[in-house]
C-alpha cells in the first residue's frame, strides 16, 4: 500500500449506556480523539547476561491498554450524566461501594469510536482518569479519558452493531 495522508473524519462516541448494555450517542469529538496504546512488559534476567546485574535474555509480555482521551463540544449531557458515575448503572454524584469489581460486576463500559474512515470498538472501558467539563458563557467541552482493558484476549475490534 502506498503511503498517504490519512483522514479519520468526524468522530462520533457510542457508549454501552442503555438498557441492556445498548449503544446510546455521546456525542462527537472536538479536535479529534487521543489513543495512547501502552504495553506492559517485565524483563527477565539471565546468567547469560549477568544475572539481576545485567540487561535481561527475554521481555515477557503482560499485556495492553489504550486511553482513550476525548473531548467532546457537542454531547447529549444525559449520556454524560451516565457516565459520570463513573461504573455502568450508577447515578452521577454518587460512588460505588469501596472494593466492587468493575469486570466482575460488569460495570464496565462499551466505548464505539465510530468516523467515517476509522472505526474502533472496545468493549471493556473504565472511567479511570480525571473527567472535566468547563462551565461558563464560552461553549462546554466535556473531557473524558476511557481506559480500554483486555479481556480474553480482545481489546477492541471494529463491530459497530448491539
Amino acid at each position: 500500500m502506498a503511503e498517504q495522508v490519512n483522514v479519520a473524519g468526524a468522530v462520533q462516541v457510542k457508549v454501552g449506556t442503555g438498557s441492556a448494555s445498548a449503544l446510546e450517542s455521546l456525542g462527537w469529538s472536538v479536535n479529534g480523539i487521543d489513543i495512547s496504546e501502552d504495553v506492559f512488559t517485565g524483563d527477565v534476567p539471565g546468567d547469560q547476561n549477568g544475572g539481576d546485574q545485567g540487561p535481561p535474555i527475554e521481555v515477557q509480555i503482560f499485556g495492553e491498554i489504550h486511553r482513550i482521551a476525548i473531548d467532546l463540544s457537542k454531547y447529549d449531557p444525559a449520556i454524560a450524566a451516565k457516565i459520570q458515575a463513573k461504573y455502568k448503572g450508577g447515578t452521577a454524584g454518587t460512588t460505588a461501594t469501596p472494593g466492587s469489581l468493575f469486570f466482575a460486576g460488569s460495570t464496565y463500559y462499551r466505548v464505539l469510536l465510530l468516523g467515517s474512515n476509522f472505526t474502533r470498538n472496545y468493549p471493556y472501558c473504565l472511567v479511570r482518569q480525571p473527567m472535566s467539563i468547563n462551565v461558563g458563557t464560552k461553549f462546554s467541552v466535556q473531557r473524558i479519558i476511557f481506559d480500554a482493558h483486555s479481556i480474553s484476549n480482545t481489546l477492541w475490534n471494529t463491530t459497530t452493531t448491539g
